[in-house]
């Protein structure tokens, strides 16, 4: 069975590493992304003649649809990786679960039994049935973690 969302149907290539270029443009992406995010912010609530209760609804609304996506994107990567990332609870099984639970589960966090998430283990401890709503703090947290793991596990001459 073919799942929504798959680009490789019949065939899935697996990445066992990553250039070190790579890596580093990619965590030189999501550092711009989340500065342009927060740039943004910034020159909204600097604007003295907005209504400030409305304005930080907006921004709050903006901040989770803006880093939920984010997250996709981080995924998306790396999405070719090669599942050699271990027992539940770190970054990459975690940035995985919450991907595939923005993309097929309407944004709330799903079991998967391939990729059992425990929530005490993991870096944003969401579990099972909570709403994947992340803010900037968040995805901080989440993506530098991620990227850690990515450089650890996945770099050419990381360390045995």
């Amino acid at each position: 069975m073919v799942r929504p969302g798959r680009r490789y149907p019949e065939v899935m290539r697996g990445v066992e590493e990553y250039d070190q270029d790579y890596i580093d443009a990619c965590r030189s992406r999501v550092e711009s992304q989340v500065a342009a995010f927060t740039e943004v912010a910034h020159a909204a609530r600097d604007h003295g003649d907005a209504d400030v209760s409305s304005l930080e609804s907006a921004l709050e609304s903006l901040e989770y649809e803006y880093f939920n996506n984010m997250l996709l994107v981080l995924d998306a990567y790396f999405v070719d990786r090669l599942q050699v990332e271990g027992p539940g609870g770190n970054a990459l099984n975690e940035v995985r679960v919450l991907a595939r639970s923005l993309a097929e589960n309407g944004g709330t966090v799903a079991e998967d039994p391939q990729v059992p998430l425990d929530p005490a283990r993991s870096v944003l401890g969401l579990k099972v049935g909570d709403p994947v709503t992340l803010t900037l703090h968040q995805y901080r947290r989440i993506s530098d973690a991620f990227l850690h793991e990515i450089q650890k596990r996945y770099s050419r001459g990381r360390e045995g």
